[in-house]
Formats: C-alpha cells, sequence, structure tokens
C-alpha cells in the first residue's frame, strides 16, 4: 500500500484539506463565545476555498476518489488518535496539526519549505487565541504542551506513510517548524 499512497500524494492532500475543513467544523460547535464562533465559520470559508481549489487542479488529471479513498485510512486513523477533548484541545489542533498537514504535503507536491514562513490566517488566529489563554494558565498550558507533542507524533506517522525515502527528512522538518510554533505559544522545554 505504501508505494500507491506515495504515488498518489495530490489525491491524499486534496483530502488532508477535506479532513480539515471537518475539522474546523467540529470546532464550530465548541466555540465558547460567539465570537469565536463566528471567527471559525469564516476560516472554515478560507479552508473549504483551499479545498476546492486543490481538488479542481487534481480533477483535471481524472477523477480522484478512488486516490483519496486510499489516503483517508492513514488520514483518518491519525486523526481519531487524536480526538480533542474540548475547545482548547481543537483549537490546538487547528493551530499546530492543520498546518503540519498543509507543510507534509506542500514538500511532498511542490518541494516548498514552508517552515520559515508565516503560518496562514487560520493558524495565526487559533495561535493567537492559545497563547493568550495559555499564559493566563499554567495548568492548561502544561496540558497543551502533552497534547501538542501528541499532535506532531500523528503528523510524523502521515511523513512516513506518505513520505516514502524522504521519511527522515520530512520528520525532522516538521518537528523542528512545530517546535518553532511551540516556542511561540510559549510551550517549548
Amino acid at each position: 500500500m505504501q508505494a500507491d499512497l506515495t504515488e498518489s500524494r495530490a489525491a491524499a492532500a486534496v483530502y488532508a484539506a477535506l479532513a480539515e475543513f471537518e475539522r474546523l467544523a467540529a470546532l464550530l460547535p465548541l466555540a465558547p463565545a460567539l465570537a469565536d464562533r463566528m471567527a471559525v465559520a469564516q476560516l472554515m470559508s478560507r479552508q473549504h476555498a483551499h479545498y476546492s481549489e486543490l481538488l479542481e487542479r487534481v480533477q483535471a488529471a481524472g477523477d480522484p476518489q478512488p486516490a483519496m479513498a486510499a489516503a483517508a485510512v492513514p488520514i483518518d486513523e491519525a486523526r481519531r488518535r487524536v480526538e480533542s477533548a474540548d475547545w482548547w484541545d481543537a483549537l490546538a489542533a487547528v493551530a499546530l496539526c492543520g498546518r503540519l498537514t498543509d507543510e507534509l504535503f506542500g514538500e511532498l507536491l511542490h518541494g516548498d519549505q514552508r517552515a520559515d514562513e508565516d503560518v496562514d490566517e487560520v493558524s495565526a488566529w487559533a495561535m493567537e487565541r492559545l497563547r493568550a489563554a495559555i499564559a493566563a494558565d499554567s495548568v492548561l498550558a502544561a496540558r497543551l504542551a502533552m497534547w501538542a507533542r501528541r499532535l506532531l507524533g500523528e503528523a510524523i506517522v502521515l511523513a512516513r506513510e506518505f513520505g516514502g525515502e524522504r521519511y527522515p527528512e520530512l520528520a525532522d522538518r516538521l518537528a523542528a517548524a512545530h517546535e518553532r510554533r511551540m516556542a511561540a505559544l510559549g510551550l517549548s522545554n
């Protein structure tokens, strides 16, 4: 199955974008305030546009559903292992996992090295919300630090699944980018 998945990275990227849209949809009812719900709705709109753009590109080469279905298995398994228990876990998953997934598939498809670029709009909003909460609550900070490490672990599992021979390099890059984000949140060791 590894060879099939590695060869269908574009379809996997489309499925990953769809999964991130689903992650945002799951965040919506957890939002503690109306302003948060409104922000999440805006982010869902942007993520859907991103998914649609990727899908359109891949559909130009034919029906992507068979390859997307194959990619769904490891992506869904990884997401299942890090199901969010509450708003803060879910928000951390949006801020950290979504960005890691984008970086992974960006690297695989285009050789993009986005680890040094500013985080995208979705991550930026979530990072700001997390930063404020972490600064105000040391217990939450400790819990989210552990959670963030689990999120990285699942991203590395996906790098192994889809990265083929580039897995060690991809895992190192993802870990370095994740550590920078952890530091920006005030969660690094």
